[in-house]
């Protein structure tokens, strides 16, 4: 696995409005669990943002990378055959991280992440599809609406960088073969979505089976 920092990505070229979008629904789910989740897991790290924004609402987080360079508080690699006690998070979080590994060894990291977590299990996952999306805003209304259409990039199997390993939409890697995997990993889906006006970040909140 490649480290983020060996990248050489500016700040100013990640933080895209895009990414901001993402940001949004990533607090917004973690809110929407209420009180009964206050102690966090974040693995897969680059800068603090949601840290700090975790941590400013009263959230007791503990960061966890493969990236020394990223100082996160456990140097966790999801390749290893690695160990965190079980039943210790309230909520385990990684957004777009899993596809950086092969898909067999993805599947190992989110059973061991499963069994780390007393409840749930928020993620997200590049979704490679043709998609055409509008966004109709009127100032009388409260919300924006949209109009979107979206095909998965199936006869492809090619990631759109050369640092995933696989994508959710391409040939192999339909969303049955996600859904499966969330089931093998003793997990079952309470909520999945994509933004229209970011339809790349495939959101799943995933609750354990006791």
């Amino acid at each position: 696995m490649q480290l983020i920092t060996s990248l050489n990505i500016r700040n100013f070229e990640y933080l895209s409005r895009d990414r901001f979008i993402s940001y949004h629904h990533q607090l917004r789910l973690i809110f929407n669990l209420g009180t009964q989740v206050k102690e966090i897991l974040e693995v897969g790290i680059f800068n603090s943002i949601m840290t700090d924004l975790l941590k400013s609402k009263g959230y007791k987080v503990t960061t966890a990378d493969i990236d020394r360079n990223l100082q996160p508080d456990i140097v966790l690699d999801l390749t290893s055959n690695f160990s965190l006690k079980q039943d210790k998070y309230d909520a385990i979080v990684l957004f777009q991280v899993l596809e950086h590994l092969p898909y067999e060894q993805s599947e190992q990291a989110l059973k061991k992440l499963a069994q780390a977590t007393k409840k749930y299990l928020i993620i997200s996952l590049p979704y490679n599809s043709q998609y055409f999306a509008i966004q109709l805003k009127f100032s009388l209304a409260k919300r924006s609406r949209h109009l979107s259409l979206s095909l998965p990039t199936f006869w492809s199997t090619r990631p759109k960088t050369d640092e995933h390993f696989w994508e959710v939409g391409l040939k192999g890697y339909p969303k049955k073969r996600i859904h499966n995997s969330v089931a093998k990993a003793g997990l079952t889906i309470k909520q999945e979505f994509t933004d229209p006006m970011h339809p790349y970040h495939y959101f799943l909140v995933l609750e354990k089976i006791k």
